[in-house]
Parts: structure tokens; C-alpha cells; sequence
């Protein structure tokens, strides 16, 4: 499948998820994401955590659902087993602006390339000024690679 089909296949998923998988909350959404990178040699989501990273401007020690959950509630749970039905449905939606977002910008014939400058830049400002985690007053930002 090409990521184009992906993004076609998500966007139905969202639409009618039932249809598709046994449970429609944020775990399941998610276990069905990472079953299309599994079974796309991992190659699907090849910097979609790094392109989060720079979205949220910290957690890079995070994986991808977790990040999806801070951009989602800053200050809300981090696991995906304490989402109340209402940040459940938010986060299920922030997922797939997300992947939309990201399928885009990956289609575009720099869009990978752009997605680990931007993360160079914030790995490189973070050593430069520290983060949260290592006490400075914020978490670096740098511009996150949009679809054209």
C-alpha cells in the first residue's frame, strides 16, 4: 500500500470505525496504527515520533501514542487506561490529524527529510538551552515540517 492509501484507509477508519475494528477508543485506534507499521516493515510511521517531538517540544525519551496524548491534554493523563470518554474521543481525534498531517507532509518528496531537520534542530536546541525535564524555564520550539 502507498502512504496515499493509508491516508485514505484512516480517514475511513475515522469515519466509521466500527466498521473496521472491535473497539473505537484511543487504544484500539492505536493498536490498529501500529499493526499497519508492522505489517509495512515498520516503514510506515519512519518519523512520526520525531515529528511529534517537535509538535510537542519535549518527550523525546516518549513513543508515539504517549506524545499524541500530550499534544491532545498538556496536562492530562499519560497513559492511555485513565482518558474519561470525552479526552478519549479527543485524543482518537487528535491521532488522526495527526497521521493525516504526517502521511502528508511524507508523501512530498522532501517530507521525510524535512521531518529529521526539524528534529536536528530541536535535539540541537535542546542541548543548547535544556528543557523542562533538565529544569530550564520551557521546552525548546522549533517550526514542525507542514504539508506544503
Amino acid at each position: 500500500m502507498e502512504t496515499g492509501d493509508y491516508r485514505e484507509m484512516f480517514a475511513a477508519v475515522r469515519k466509521r470505525p466500527l466498521v473496521f475494528l472491535p473497539r473505537a477508543d484511543f487504544a484500539g485506534i492505536v493498536s490498529f496504527v501500529e499493526g499497519c507499521d508492522h505489517g509495512n516493515a515498520r516503514a510506515l510511521l519512519t518519523g512520526f515520533r520525531e515529528w511529534l517531538v517537535t509538535r510537542v517540544g519535549c518527550g523525546n525519551n516518549l513513543v508515539w501514542w504517549s506524545l499524541v496524548l500530550r499534544l491532545t491534554e498538556p496536562d492530562g493523563p499519560k497513559n492511555a487506561c485513565d482518558l474519561d470518554p470525552a479526552a478519549d474521543a479527543r485524543a482518537v481525534g487528535t491521532l488522526f490529524d495527526c497521521l493525516d498531517d504526517f502521511l502528508a507532509l511524507r508523501q512530498e518528496h522532501d517530507g521525510l527529510r524535512r521531518i529529521y531537520t526539524a528534529y536536528q534542530a530541536w535535539l540541537d536546541s535542546r542541548a543548547l538551552n535544556g528543557c523542562l525535564e533538565s529544569g530550564a524555564a520551557e521546552c525548546p520550539k522549533v517550526e514542525w515540517p507542514r504539508p506544503r
